[in-house]
């Protein structure tokens, strides 16, 4: 016996095997093979790092095993009680011992015993999460930053928000992918459709009932009630350790009833608007997107077009990286049109950005998903009228940056009501308080909001607005 332990050393008895049936006392088997083994090398006990090394696995998800907090897949159990050199015999009555515990976590959680902890009804693991992007570039320190979070448990819901087309959805699934394997109890995904082209975002009553249906709930059981459905659900994520990922929500009220009850789980939301009272009520991790640098943009289209065409066309490619704005989504339009024409001169769709007939147009992806104009539409009509209304006239003005003041006369309402608009548009990621009480905004929101001004404000309000901003500067003294 190990001392003070209680735990045996020198072999696995076939009695204690056999009386397994809970996740911690199998992971006390886990134990004991890694200890026999180091004895027969004559080394120290492999470290969890070394048997992620050894596996593939993240040395989270080992530790997580080794500590009997999680169940690990028939698989992964194979392959570590090999690696920590179990014996045949050794093997099959191990794999029947975890077999048995997770039939006895079933049957407990069918039962509601509540002794099952991490059972699902019916042993089905979700793998919702769709694919990720296949040229994903850039965002190093924002996927360090999440997995800081997770390695620390300081995190059990973390927020992503920046403007349409930054790549908030692309980084949430490239990120959970990379670290899905520390939730072996599957993974949830809802586009909670908060900013989307049919204009009806997913309730959390639909949002729920899906996740029931995907954890395997016969809709016999399903309760009518959405509070009952919220309980039953919360109910079957008690004890799981589960990545849920709820994609362009509109507002934390369409997410917080999504949220588990207890810990375990991860969450992921992605939203074009600061989920402030997640941060506050939740504890969640916030990041905020920013627009990808120039070396990460010229990255993206070095995957896309390849490294020999980028090479070719320098100077286009810092146009096109300029007239793009650095935004992912306008990027990708880019490469993607000049892949489909490999033929084409880069130095042609530069041309074709810059001219001031082409604009928007010449980022129109085909689809509403991957148009720029559309993409942007889709936060500009969530704005109350007078937000909407300021956010048009800011296309109006020519400076880099505007102050409240500045803004105040532009609109022509009191600065106290006008730091409420910006304060509204900077929520919404429509424009940026780079610096307090300055404002800006990137080069294709500005040329959107100059369509918009232009298309619905008549001349006469152009013309004042433009007047109120001169007379401004000249009593500011310019």
């Amino acid at each position: 016996m190990a001392a003070g332990s209680g735990e045996q050393t020198s072999g696995l008895a076939p009695g204690g095997v056999a009386g397994v049936t809970t996740v911690p006392e199998l992971a006390r088997l886990l134990r004991q093979l890694r200890r026999r083994d180091a004895r027969q090398r004559g080394a120290a006990e492999l470290t969890y790092r070394e048997l992620a090394a050894k596996t593939g696995w993240s040395h989270g998800i080992v530790g997580q095993y080794f500590a009997g907090r999680t169940l690990p897949p028939t698989d992964r159990f194979d392959t570590l009680i090999r690696l920590l050199g179990a014996t045949a015999a050794e093997q099959g009555a191990l794999a029947t011992a975890r077999d048995r515990v997770e039939e006895h976590r079933r049957r407990s959680a069918e039962r509601g015993d509540g002794s099952a902890t991490g059972a699902r009804v019916a042993g089905v693991i979700p793998r919702q999460l769709p694919a990720a992007v296949r040229h994903f570039a850039g965002r190093s320190a924002e996927l360090d930053a999440l997995t800081r979070g997770l390695d620390q448990q300081a995190v059990v819901v973390a927020t992503i928000d920046g403007t349409a087309g930054i790549g908030k959805t692309a980084l949430a699934v490239y990120w959970a992918r990379q670290v899905a394997d520390r939730f072996p109890d599957g993974q949830l995904y809802a586009n909670m459709r908060g900013f989307d082209a049919t204009g009806s975002p997913l309730t959390p009553s639909e949002a729920v009932r899906g996740f029931l249906d995907a954890l395997d709930v016969a809709p016999g059981r399903i309760p009518d009630s959405i509070d009952a459905q919220v309980g039953m659900y919360r109910s079957l994520l008690a004890g799981l350790r589960m990545l849920l990922v709820f994609d362009n929500a509109r507002d934390a009220e369409q997410v917080r009833p999504l949220l588990p009850g207890s810990p375990g789980c991860l969450v992921v939301v992605t939203s074009r608007t600061r989920l402030t009272s997640l941060v506050t009520a939740a504890g969640a991790q916030p990041l905020t997107l920013d627009l990808l640098s120039t070396a990460d943009a010229r990255e993206l289209l070095v995957r896309r077009l390849g490294p020999a065409r980028v090479a070719a066309e320098p100077h286009a490619v810092t146009e096109i990286i300029t007239w793009c704005a650095r935004l992912p989504l306008a990027l990708s339009v880019v490469a993607s049109r000049a892949a489909t024409h490999p033929g084409f001169p880069l130095a042609a769709l530069a041309f074709e950005l810059r001219n001031p007939r082409g604009g928007l147009d010449a980022l129109a992806g085909g689809d509403p998903a991957t148009d720029v104009r559309a993409a942007f539409s889709w936060s500009y009509r969530q704005l109350p009228a007078d937000a909407a209304r300021l956010f048009r006239l800011l296309g109006l003005h020519p400076g880099p940056d505007i102050g409240t003041a500045a803004a105040a006369s532009l609109a022509g309402i009191p600065a106290s009501q006008v730091r409420e608009l910006l304060t509204e548009l900077a929520r919404a990621h429509l424009v940026t308080e780079h610096a307090p009480g300055r404002f800006s905004f990137h080069a294709l929101l500005r040329a959107y909001a100059t369509e918009l001004v232009y298309g619905a404000d008549s001349a006469d309000e152009r013309r004042s607005a433009v007047r109120r901003l001169r007379a401004y500067g000249t009593s500011a003294g310019g």
